[in-house]
């Protein structure tokens, strides 16, 4: 693939001499349209000539300013406007007028107000932070909500949840971004030299060639330029495409003291969608330690309860104890990061402290080791959920919510399945909630919750 891109270029760029030959010789006027032989000369005569490394580096220079900035104000305020629809409507006013006022109009403005250095960062800034800000909006947006659920029950730190679950999503939004908005901020850059007559600079050298009807170095330096925006958008296509997520070799989690006594009290607690009543007044005491069946059909309100006990969710009335127990979470779906590796899954909820040959013993006993380095692409759903057992199991929780276990599995492993989490849960005394349609030998459980 990466071969038959490079013929094309290559094909492309052969094409373009012929052609600008081509006309040369039937204008045949080089002052005006030098030939490919006299562009060849005038490009590489620049090279010789200490104000051309001058000039380049100036551009350079203010074209990594403004790509900063842009970068430093359009990652926050796109994850705001991503997140809280509030701040969205707040900065769309300014991000529609950047994005739909003619880029001349500011630089004549610009010009007028500020100093001739920062001219050119300024318009890059602007041109390429409505076009970064955007694309921000739209990965924030788009990043799947369960992921977010998950990084909430096993309380994921902030700096966890950046490396290992919004930048991957993101990725794809700012690398697409990324490179429009730098093709966009290169050209206005140049832009902005040419009439603001900076200190040195392309656009510059380009004015002082147009001033003097010196086409040959006009067009040289255009070729530099052009030349110059298709290896720096390449190379950052590059290194986005090409950087693999942070990768995770330990546990991340830090062990904190939470309550231990992890029984559960729900006191009178109604949820509620608009005239839809799931449960009403629900009063219920689930004791440490043991395992409580919360039985229903589909609709019932089942994995609403499971959510209002992880604090997913709120109950419109009524209240919760012992919920601030440590919790872990088994989702309907097993809800693995598509970019980590099995192991990597498992360890982005364990504790930092946890032991190799722990893990090595978990992913033995549901039969999952030889898969410690695949990705979940690669994985079939009873092996997903399996992974995503471990993942809860390795976090140490006082309080374990399993929300359909038997999923994608079939009857063998799910004994199997069953076998591990019932022996796991009293090794560890943990008190389990298991949310099923129907009431299952497999789960043994001292109390059950109809809805």
């Amino acid at each position: 693939m990466k071969h038959k891109r490079t013929t094309a270029w290559i094909l492309s760029a052969a094409t373009a001499l012929i052609l600008w030959q081509g006309v040369s010789s039937w204008i045949n006027y080089p002052q005006l349209i030098p030939s490919v032989g006299g562009l060849f000369f005038s490009v590489t005569h620049l090279f010789t000539q200490p104000l051309f490394y001058i000039s380049l580096g100036a551009t350079l220079l203010r074209g990594l300013t403004g790509v900063i900035a842009a970068f430093v104000l359009a990652l926050p305020i796109g994850f705001l406007c991503g997140k809280k629809r509030f701040w969205l409507h707040y900065f769309n006013p300014l991000l529609s007028t950047l994005r739909s006022t003619p880029v001349v109009a500011f630089i004549l403005l610009i010009v007028l107000w500020l100093p001739t250095e920062t001219v050119a960062p300024a318009i890059a800034l602007i041109t390429m932070f409505p076009v970064l800000c955007e694309n921000i909006i739209k990965g924030v947006q788009s990043t799947n909500n369960d992921y977010e659920k998950l990084a909430f029950v096993y309380q994921l730190n902030f700096c966890t949840k950046i490396k290992h679950i919004y930048w991957p999503s993101l990725r794809p939004f700012i690398e697409s971004g990324s490179v429009t908005a730098f093709g966009l901020g290169w050209k206005v850059i140049i832009m902005g030299e040419v009439l603001s007559k900076p200190f040195a600079g392309i656009g510059v050298e380009m004015r002082t060639a147009q001033m003097f009807i010196n086409v040959p170095d006009l067009i040289a330096w255009t070729v530099v330029a052009i030349v110059i925006s298709f290896l720096l958008t390449e190379g950052l296509r590059y290194l986005l495409k090409n950087k693999r997520h942070a990768v995770i070799t330990h546990g991340q989690c830090r062990q904190n003291n939470y309550n231990q006594n992890n029984c559960v009290k729900t006191d009178e607690i109604t949820k509620q969608y608009g005239d839809n009543i799931l449960f009403e007044k629900l009063s219920k005491h689930i004791p440490a330690e043991s395992i409580c069946l919360i039985k229903g059909t589909s609709g019932k309100g089942k994995t609403t309860l499971l959510n209002i006990l992880a604090g997913i969710t709120h109950s419109n009335e009524g209240s919760i104890s012992g919920s601030e127990s440590k919790k872990a979470y088994l989702f309907q779906a097993p809800t693995l990061l598509p970019w980590l590796t099995v192991t990597e899954n498992i360890l982005l909820t364990a504790d930092t402290g946890i032991r190799h040959q722990d893990l090595r013993e978990i992913l033995e006993d549901l039969e999952i080791e030889e898969l410690r380095d695949y990705y979940p692409y690669q994985l079939s759903g009873g092996q997903s959920q399996r992974v995503a057992i471990a993942r809860a199991v390795v976090s140490n929780p006082q309080l374990l919510l399993v929300d359909e276990p038997f999923t994608g599995l079939d009857k063998d492993l799910s004994q199997k399945v069953a076998t591990f989490l019932i022996s796991w849960v009293k090794t560890h005394h943990v008190t389990m909630i298991v949310a099923m349609h129907d009431a299952s030998p497999l789960i043994p459980h001292d109390m059950e919750i109809a809805l």
